[in-house]
Formats: C-alpha cells, sequence, structure tokens
C-alpha cells in the first residue's frame, strides 16, 4: 500500500508541477488576434486562474497594466502596474524563502519576481502613463520608483545591470517639465552614458537635447566626456522658437517570448558536467563541459541528467517603423529608443552560467535521490519493482520545466519621435511601416490641441 502512495503522490506532483506559460501564450494571442486589445484584457480577467494562477501575480498586472495602456486607459494601467510594482517588491524582499521550494522542484513552483528587462519597462510604461494624463507628481513619484529600482538591480549584480537610457531619457523630460534644468542635465547625460556602454544605436534627438542641455547649464566637460561626434542641436532651436511639442511613442513589433531548450547529458557529483543541445535560433548541435556543483552526501556518484532551459522564441510581427505626418509639412521618420529583443537576449546570456549549474545540480539531487528511493521500496515482486522504477525515474525527469513565464504583450522596439509644434491644433497621420517601408496601418489624430509650453504625448500600440 505504502508503494501505491508514493505513485500516487508522484502523480499528483506532476499535475500541480504542470507549466502553463504555453497555455497562457497560446489563450491569449488568439483573444488578442480575435478581440484586439480589450478582447485579451476580457480573457485574462475572466480566466486569471486558470492562466496566471497565485505564483504567477505579477505577471497577471504586469499584462493588465501594459494592455490598458495600448488600449489608451492609463488610469487602469497605473492601477495594476502600481500593483505589480508592490509584488515586485515584496517578493525581493523575501528572495531566500521563495528559493526554497525550487531547491527540490523547478523554478515554477517560486512566485515571479520579473526579470530586470520586465521590471524597467514596467517603469517607462508607468511614467509614460502619468504623462499622458497630465499628472506630472505623478511621474515625479515613478521616476524616483524607477531611479531606485536601477540603483537596487545594479547593487545586486553590476555585471549584468547597469542603466536604462530610455529610461533615464524619459526621466530628463519629467525633469525638464518640473523645471529642473540641472537634473534634467543629469539624466540626459546618464542615458547617452547608458546608450554608449551597452554599445546601442544613440537616437539623434537624444544627442540633440542632449548637447542643449548640457550647454545651458554649464555642463562642457560632461559633453566632451561623451565624445559625441556632432553636437548641433536644430530641435532644440526649434522648441524653443515654437513653445510646445508632440511626442509620439510607438510600439513597433511583438518582442520575443521564451521557449524551452532541452539539454542532457553526464553529471560527475564535484568533478565535470557535459551537456549537449540545439540551438534554437540555429538549428546546431552544441555541447559545452563546465565545473560540476557539489551535491551533498553523493560522493563522487554519476548521473545522466535531462532537463529544460529557457531560451528567447522570436515571434512574426509586421511593423518595424513609423512614418509621421503633422498638418501638411514633410514626412517625419521615427527612431528606436529602445530594444526588447535585445534586452531579452542580453539578460538569458547573463543568467545562462547560473542557470545551467543551478538547474544541473537540482537534477542531479533529485536523480542520486531517486535512486536511493528505487533500493529503498525494492520487492520480490518484479514487475512491481519495474513499475516503481520506471515512476520514479519519470517523476524525476518531469519535474524539471523550465520557467517560461514572461511579460507577453512587450513591443520589440520602442519608437519616440518628439515634434517641436506652435501651441494650437494640428492633425498627424501616422503610418506603421514593415521591414519595407510599406504601410501596415495607419492612425490619425484630427484637431490635436497643443497649448504653450507643453509636451503632449500620443501612443501607436503596433504590436501584432
Amino acid at each position: 500500500m505504502n508503494k501505491i502512495a508514493l505513485l500516487v503522490f508522484i502523480s499528483f506532483l506532476l499535475f500541480g508541477c504542470a507549466n502553463k506559460s504555453n497555455v497562457r501564450y497560446d489563450t491569449l494571442s488568439q483573444s488578442l488576434e480575435r478581440g484586439g486589445f480589450s478582447g485579451a484584457i476580457q480573457t485574462i480577467e475572466k480566466e486569471k486562474e486558470d492562466l496566471y494562477g497565485e505564483k504567477s501575480a505579477f505577471l497577471y498586472h504586469f499584462d493588465l497594466g501594459v494592455l490598458f495602456h495600448y488600449n489608451r486607459d492609463f488610469k487602469k494601467s497605473i492601477d495594476h502596474l502600481t500593483k505589480a510594482e508592490q509584488i515586485y517588491e515584496d517578493l525581493y524582499a523575501k528572495s531566500v524563502t521563495n528559493e526554497a521550494a525550487a531547491l527540490l522542484t523547478n523554478d515554477n513552483t517560486r512566485p515571479y519576481r520579473a526579470r530586470p528587462f520586465e521590471l524597467l519597462f514596467l517603469y517607462q510604461v508607468q511614467i509614460l502613463n502619468y504623462l499622458a494624463i497630465n499628472d506630472l507628481d505623478g511621474a515625479n513619484v515613478e521616476v524616483k520608483r524607477a531611479q531606485m529600482a536601477m540603483e537596487a538591480l545594479y547593487q545586486k549584480d553590476s555585471e549584468k545591470v547597469n542603466d536604462n537610457g530610455f529610461l533615464q531619457y524619459l526621466t530628463a523630460l519629467v525633469y525638464e517639465m518640473n523645471g529642473e534644468n540641472d537634473n534634467a542635465a543629469i539624466s540626459y547625460y546618464k542615458a547617452v552614458k547608458a546608450y554608449q556602454e551597452y554599445r546601442q544605436k544613440l537616437p539623434t534627438e537624444l544627442v540633440d537635447f542632449t548637447s542643449s542641455s548640457l550647454q545651458k547649464n554649464g555642463r562642457e566637460d560632461d559633453l566632451r566626456q561623451l565624445n559625441i561626434p556632432n553636437t548641433e542641436t536644430p530641435l532644440s532651436q526649434s522648441l524653443e522658437e515654437k513653445g510646445a511639442e508632440i511626442v509620439v511613442v510607438g510600439y513597433a513589433g511583438h518582442s520575443p517570448i521564451l521557449g524551452e531548450m532541452r539539454m542532457s547529458g553526464t553529471f560527475v557529483n564535484g568533478g565535470g558536467l557535459n551537456l549537449t543541445y540545439t540551438d534554437g535560433q540555429t538549428g546546431e548541435v552544441k555541447s559545452f563541459t563546465m565545473l560540476a556543483p557539489i551535491v551533498a552526501e553523493s560522493g563522487t556518484a554519476t548521473a545522466h541528467i535531462a532537463f529544460s532551459l529557457p531560451e528567447k522564441k522570436v515571434l512574426p510581427f509586421n511593423v518595424y517603423d513609423f512614418s509621421i505626418y503633422l498638418n501638411n509639412e514633410p514626412e517625419i521618420y521615427s527612431e528606436s529608443v529602445t530594444d526588447l529583443n535585445d534586452e531579452i537576449t542580453r539578460n538569458l546570456k547573463d543568467d545562462w552560467s547560473g542557470t545551467v549549474a543551478k538547474t544541473a545540480a537540482r537534477v542531479a539531487l533529485r536523480t542520486f535521490a531517486a535512486q536511493k528511493t528505487k533500493k529503498a521500496v525494492e520487492t520480490s515482486n518484479p514487475l512491481l519493482n519495474l513499475a516503481t522504477s520506471i515512476g520514479t525515474d519519470v517523476a524525476s525527469s518531469q519535474l524539471e520545466k523550465a520557467d517560461l513565464r514572461v511579460g507577453l504583450f512587450m513591443p520589440n522596439r520602442i519608437h519616440m519621435t518628439r515634434i517641436p509644434v506652435a501651441p494650437g491644433v494640428h492633425d498627424l497621420d501616422i503610418a506603421a511601416l514593415d521591414s519595407r517601408g510599406a504601410t501596415v496601418s495607419r492612425f490619425t489624430f484630427k484637431q490635436v490641441s497643443v497649448q504653450k509650453g507643453q509636451k503632449l504625448f500620443l501612443f501607436i500600440p503596433a504590436i501584432k
């Protein structure tokens, strides 16, 4: 009876560790296709427990917050992203406790705490939400929270997380709106440094406004340190002359999600770890060897292990760029200010070695334990021994599921275009363009009223 109970327990354990990530994407992508942002929102709210559950509470609020932002319901977006922020902060403070269950099963058993690029994107959207509803006080609060979050990530691992160029760019805008010109100059400087450190292309608009801000605030030395080849400032001068601006923020294409990369090989306790896998991007079979972590009380035991790790899964999308027509003036092309595809790639690369070592040690621990369990429950019945052995092996291997949880509605890239305008009423016609420059969809804003000194934000969500 004890052996039957063991097998029943294993079955329930496997059922409880089911991975919801693939089901979540399949369900919500269909809802998005059929019903747009509102349809996806309704599905998430209706099927919260089935699609997310308690362990993915951060992603529930994060995904809803992003979708409400795209749907121009900025106050609901603020509400959900605020809840996601709080969940992240609570879990960050309890990180040691949250890891305990994952040591025996897999990372899906712990509450999801967010990857760095998700957290930074959250603050970008939250700041834009407040700017969209002209709540400068709210934007100020989010700027401070964002700065604290970036500092905490930097302190946690200075080799992996440094600064975020677009977030610093938004911070500079908020400081400008506050009249804190010196703080704005500092944030512009940090924004350019962040792009340079990550070897990202510098947006020409950012160079323009950075050069102007540093020069006006007596920070020529900082400007020289940035080593910017062209420090002309036609946009800044135009803004001063006209007195207002329209800021167009475009979300181009769908960011990658996570798929499973299957690995297998040999684990020698305290010795070597040799693993083979198929590269999901190239299809090439690769192998590597690294030092195996030590599993306590297992001597020099050897085990064949197999497990899955998350890998980037690129989704098809149509929109790569935006073309903006203001009134009857010449066409304006947008510029990319952040690339979520690159950030996801960098995050997975940063975590690669640590994730492999942790996962391999966990699987080896269970494999060694399974071997001891099979010996402990042996009977005189060969068939029962075989069933128990197979069940134990299956349970041990199936417990290890890659953590594929990630925000599902982030853009592939964010574009931002600052357009100096005179106070008054303006018409905008914005085309979302594919990789060849052909128009995929159009967004029209008629009779947009802009007041003197105002920065009016318009959003173009084209993630399909």
